[in-house]
């Protein structure tokens, strides 16, 4: 491909990254070449002006399209004004015939092939490429872009954006806004758009080929705390809640995403979607799909709509008649429009299923409901249901039931969902995936629930939704994806990723978080900064994998606030260097903010600076407040006083800094962000020394090791590894390993910006994600392995420690299973399977593993001798990432997450 000039503020750096990486990921594949916007002066004769000498080509759809492309064709317009500081006219008809002008008339014209007489004018006559048109008709939101000659009677040249669909042709155009400028986030986080006096298009075709994932979305979510009280104030006041105003921007933010659905809010207290029909006729005019959420079948908002004095008990079993007349009267409403209908049923909000008996007379159950909504649905959609998009979604007990063998039609896709914090529960096995109704995910990026919330700041690592939805792809879960966003702010950057990686996940998955981290944040910033930026972020995610600052109260869901487990008497103090990384990053985020010009304040600020420095003060009000009561332990008055004070400071800077985020570009974003969703108490000024007592007794973990003295093997000629025991502990990143095998059916791959310590290790590349070692027809002998060699110094018991990402069986024919060998021993085969959030034995073991990212198996060795290891970690299943090791020694100080890396001096 030939790369054309970008924005002349870019820097070569990056316009390298945003050529490789940004281009082809957002914004589709090639036919010949990349359509590419250049500014100010014309590389060659043949590319289209759009802008020059102060003028705007006019633009024009046919009345026939649909309304979809005359509302973006419109949007489109406004951003050449928004760009050029010129007029975009909107024409209405065309030129009769030849009719003399003072200048060439050039033209945009924009449509659906089919219902664009023009478009289909030049189709006939072939001055669209016959190839090109074949590569998009009839297929799923796909559009060329050309160039024309003398396309039509009266016009010299136009710009084609021809459409194989309604949102092919939107989605085209606004390609063309994102390659001139115009962030997707111009106006939801007042991102500025970059005046330019001219803009040229590159005169070859361009294909925008099918997505990924056909349907693509987001769901608003536990909105009461943002979302519901700025829109309330700034956007429907009219209604005091989510309304008209609200959706549409969202819409138009969906289609700048490339995305195509929705499932709108729906808590209690907002206003159903259907309670305004001028809501559903919104989303048809912008093109958008309608869902709705695991608990809200066929379009019901439940919560909002079910009255059970009025409407009788939500139960199947003893109200079906009424829920079968609530759910046929909003078909009757909506069934015109194009939805995707949540199927089967669950309780009136996240709750389980309302019926008695035994799972699988439950499953029979929802049998029975799901078959009498598929008669609605023939009766008052299609006739064909097997043509009605449907989905049952898999989530907690419904995943029960389906394993209890609940039997879902073929033709209706299967949901599968994360278990609320981003670790998807189980895939489609091999003849689920045989399926014609395929499957989709349900993903979280914030949640409210056990064992707690994270409702706040965005802090789901790009890299981890990358290895989770990947994984999906790979196996089969195609069809439907949705982003579970809560109140959308501030969770902008994963949005973006999510939805980039469903457009096109073959060619976003090959991309690392650092490189679409810098790609993306150079297109809200001038390029300088977005190197910067990008190292900022990775920090940003790496400080809170170890530890969301929702979690820094080390409490549950009973909201009981305990000391934190960063040990400050241990492995160069814990506590301290935690606090010290959180507070380097924010004065390196200050200082960037200080630099970057005054036209991108408020959109740093929303994107970088408020995230960072308000996760910095969440982290310092807990750790100088147990460091307060280790002052006082020891004594000293005056310390605990001064780390009282910093967390006092801490949590009032939080305010501040909410405040200001609810003030900024003039306070349109008033009432969005709370520095308290929900209220709970790991928001609020925690107890300090000079307050009293600790209300709990200080860990035993921040005590002096009893009978230690530290041991570190000295470097000499004959040493044998990098890895030596310290403070009876050797501590290993996962991907430090030795030596490798990778076995014949796929390869050893490290994640480099996903875990605990850093980097984590898995077997099975993104496309080539290995079935088990079984499935592999390899001998036992013959399974791929990581080794990996350590000193130790001790001559007593040891115990291996394995912190696995805390993933679960990819499907339901695998297990998590591995084997671990030492020093030439037989191999120990483990198993990680068995962490589920509903099963109540189960959930103390998951609950612990989401919250610090990690599933912890401690394996007793028996008395290791002193000397040189070998470790070996032998593949048995696909899906087990293996984050770090330690073996460690009686009186081993604890360390939170993990004791630093006890690597050799001078290696």
């Amino acid at each position: 491909m030939q790369l054309l000039p970008f924005p002349s503020q870019l820097n070569p750096v990056c316009l390298a990254l945003l050529a490789s990486i940004l281009t082809p990921a957002a914004f589709g594949q090639f036919a010949t070449a990349q359509p590419l916007v250049i500014w100010d002066h014309r590389t060659n004769p043949g590319q289209f002006a759009v802008a020059e000498h102060g003028r705007i080509v006019p633009i024009y759809v046919a009345p026939e399209n649909p309304e979809t492309v005359k509302v973006v064709a419109k949007s489109f317009a406004a951003d050449l004004e928004s760009v050029t500081g010129a007029h975009a006219q909107m024409l209405e008809s065309l030129p009769a015939g030849d009719l003399p002008h003072e200048r060439p008339l050039d033209l945009i014209v924009a449509g659906i092939i089919g219902h664009s007489p023009e478009i289909d004018r030049m189709i006939s006559q072939g001055k669209l490429s016959p190839r090109s048109i074949e590569a998009v008709q009839g297929k799923w939101e796909s559009a060329v872009i050309a160039v024309v000659e003398h396309p039509l009677p009266g016009v010299h040249r136009a710009l084609v954006v021809a459409g194989s669909d309604r949102r092919g042709a939107a989605f085209a155009l606004f390609t063309l806004s994102r390659k001139m400028g115009v962030s997707p986030w111009t106006w939801w986080a007042d991102v500025p758009v970059t005046r330019h006096a001219a803009i040229y298009v590159d005169a070859r075709d361009w294909i925008q080929h099918e997505p990924s994932i056909p349907y693509r979305g987001i769901f608003l979510n536990d909105e009461d705390w943002g979302l519901r009280p700025w829109a309330a104030k700034q956007m429907d006041p009219e209604v005091h809640n989510i309304g008209p105003h609200t959706y549409a921007r969202v819409f138009e933010l969906l289609l700048r995403l490339r995305a195509n659905t929705l499932w709108p809010a729906m808590h209690p207290g907002t206003l159903a979607f259907n309670a305004l029909a001028e809501n559903a006729k919104l989303a048809d005019q912008w093109g958008i799909v309608m869902g709705s959420s695991h608990s809200e079948a066929l379009l019901r908002n439940n919560v909002g709509e079910w009255d059970e004095k009025r409407d009788g008990p939500w139960n199947y079993q003893r109200n079906r008649q009424a829920i079968d007349s609530y759910w046929k009267k909003r078909l009757q409403q909506n069934g015109g429009f194009e939805n995707f209908y949540t199927v089967g049923m669950r309780g009136v909000h996240d709750t389980g299923l309302e019926a008695t008996g035994t799972p699988e007379e439950k499953a029979r159950l929802v049998e029975q409901v799901i078959s009498d909504q598929r008669s609605l649905l023939r009766k008052y959609v299609n006739e064909n249901v097997q043509a009605v998009p449907q989905i049952i979604w898999l989530y907690k007990e419904s995943l029960d039931l389906y394993r209890a063998g609940m039997k879902v039609p073929d033709d209706v896709t299967l949901g599968w969902t994360d278990d609320n914090y981003g670790y998807l529960r189980q895939l489609p096995n091999g003849d689920e995936r045989k399926r014609p109704g395929g499957s989709g995910v349900y993903y979280h990026v914030s949640y409210w629930g056990f064992p707690h919330d994270y409702l706040w700041l965005c802090t789901t690592p790009p890299a981890l939704i990358r290895e989770e939805m990947t994984k999906a792809y790979d196996h089969g879960a195609r069809r439907y994806w949705i982003l579970n966003v809560g109140d959308l702010k501030p969770a902008e950057s994963d949005i973006d990723y999510f939805l980039q990686l469903a457009w096109d996940e073959p060619r976003i998955a090959s991309v690392t978080q650092h490189d679409f981290l810098q790609a993306w944040y150079a297109e809200q910033f001038p390029s300088r900064f977005a190197k910067a930026i990008a190292d900022r972020m990775e920090q940003y995610y790496q400080l809170n994998f170890v530890r969301k600052p929702e979690f820094m109260g080390f409490n549950g869901y009973d909201d009981a606030i305990h000391r934190t487990d960063f040990n400050p008497l241990a492995w160069g103090d814990q506590n301290r260097m935690r606090d010290e990384a959180w507070q380097h990053l924010s004065l390196q985020t200050a200082a960037l903010e200080k630099n970057m010009p005054s036209a991108y304040a408020d959109a740093f600020f929303e994107l970088v600076a408020y995230p960072v420095q308000a996760a910095a003060a969440q982290n310092e009000k807990f750790l100088a407040a147990d460091r307060s009561f280790l002052d006082q332990s020891r004594h000293q008055p005056n310390l605990a006083r001064e780390d009282s004070a910093r967390s006092q400071a801490a949590y009032d800077r939080i305010q501040s800094l909410t405040a200001r985020y609810n003030s900024i570009a003039n306070g349109k974003w008033d009432r969005m962000m709370s520095s308290a969703p929900r209220d709970r108490q790991v928001f609020k000024m925690p107890k300090v020394a000079i307050d009293g007592p600790p209300v709990t007794p200080l860990p035993e973990a921040w005590q002096a090791p009893k009978n230690f003295s530290a041991t570190q093997a000295s470097p000499h000629e004959n040493l044998h590894a990098t890895f030596a025991e310290q403070d009876a502990t050797v501590s290993i990143n996962a991907a430090h390993f030795t030596s490798k095998w990778d076995g014949t059916c796929s390869t050893w791959m490290v994640l480099p910006d996903l875990g605990i310590s850093g980097a984590s290790v898995e077997y099975g590349a993104p496309g080539l994600l290995a079935n088990s070692a079984e499935d592999c027809d390899e001998p036992a002998q013959a399974a791929p392995w990581l080794e990996y060699n350590f000193d130790t110094q001790s001559n007593q018991n040891a115990t291996l420690t394995l912190d696995l990402l805390p993933t679960f069986p990819i499907d339901s024919r695998h297990r998590l299973r591995y084997a671990i060998r030492v020093d030439g021993g037989i191999p120990i085969e483990l198993d990680a399977s068995g962490a589920g959030e509903w099963q109540e034995n189960a959930a103390p073991t998951w609950s612990a593993n989401v919250l610090r990212n990690c599933a912890e198996v401690k394996l007793p060795l028996g008395k290791l001798p002193a000397g040189p290891h070998t470790l070996r970690w032998i593949y048995q299943d696909p899906g087990v990432v293996l984050e770090h090791l330690s073996i460690t020694f009686p009186d081993a100080p604890p360390a939170y997450p993990v004791a630093p890396e006890t690597r050799r001096h001078g290696t």
